[in-house]
C-alpha cells in the first residue's frame, strides 16, 4: 500500500504528481480547452464545456456528496495537467467510479496517469471510505487500459460492442480496484 500524506487537501506519494481537491479557481481557460480538444475527448462523454457549468459541477457534486473532483498537478511545477473524479458514489454500497483524464497532452505517454490513478485509489479508499472503485473503458483506448491495469486495477468484464466510437462498435472493458481493507484476497494487477 502506498503512503499518501495529507497536507490540507493535497494528496501525495512523493511521485511526479499530486492530487488536490478542485475549487472554482481551478476552472481556467486552459482547463476548458482540454475538453474542446478532439484528441483529449475522443473517448470521453464530456465535450465543449464552459466555465460556469464546470464550476457548478465541481461545487454541487461535493455539496451533494455525489462526486468529488481532484486536479492532477505536476509535482515540480504545480501545473494542473488533468483530473480525477471519484463518483458517482453509491454510498449504500460504498462503491464508485474513478475517472482519470490527463488533459494536457504534453504530459501523455509518461506514466503519469498510472501514478494519478494510484493516488486516486488511496483517496477513494482512505478519504471517502470506498470498498471498490470501477470504470468502463472503450477497448480502443489502449493508453487508459494500460494506466488502470498498471495502477493495481483488474479487468472484471468485457461488454461486447457497448460503445460506438466514430460510428463503429467497440467493447467496454470494465476495470476495478478493490480496497484491501474490505477485500484482503482481491486480485491485483500491478507491475
Amino acid at each position: 500500500m502506498e503512503n499518501v500524506s495529507n497536507v490540507g487537501q493535497r494528496y501525495d506519494d512523493c511521485g511526479r504528481v499530486y492530487l488536490r481537491r478542485l475549487t472554482p479557481e481551478d476552472v481556467t481557460d486552459i482547463y476548458i480547452e482540454w475538453f474542446r480538444d478532439s484528441v483529449v475527448t475522443e473517448f470521453l462523454n464530456s465535450r465543449n464545456l464552459n466555465q460556469a457549468d464546470v464550476t457548478s459541477y465541481i461545487v454541487e457534486g461535493a455539496e451533494k456528496k455525489i462526486h468529488y473532483m481532484y486536479g492532477i498537478f505536476d509535482d515540480e511545477t504545480d501545473r494542473h495537467i488533468g483530473n480525477i473524479k471519484v463518483g458517482p458514489i453509491q454510498w449504500d454500497n460504498l462503491v464508485s467510479d474513478l475517472v482519470c483524464v490527463i488533459g494536457d497532452r504534453n504530459y501523455w505517454g509518461k506514466g503519469l496517469a498510472k501514478e494519478a490513478i494510484r493516488l486516486g485509489n488511496r483517496v477513494a479508499f482512505d478519504v471517502h471510505g470506498m470498498r471498490k472503485v470501477s470504470g468502463g473503458i472503450a477497448s480502443g483506448n489502449i493508453g487508459s487500459i494500460k494506466a488502470y491495469t498498471g495502477a493495481d486495477w483488474v479487468i472484471e468484464a468485457t461488454m461486447s460492442g457497448h460503445h460506438l466510437i466514430d460510428g463503429k462498435p467497440q467493447d467496454r472493458i470494465v476495470v476495478s480496484c478493490f480496497n484491501p481493507e474490505f477485500f484482503p484476497d482481491a486480485p491485483v494487477n500491478s507491475e
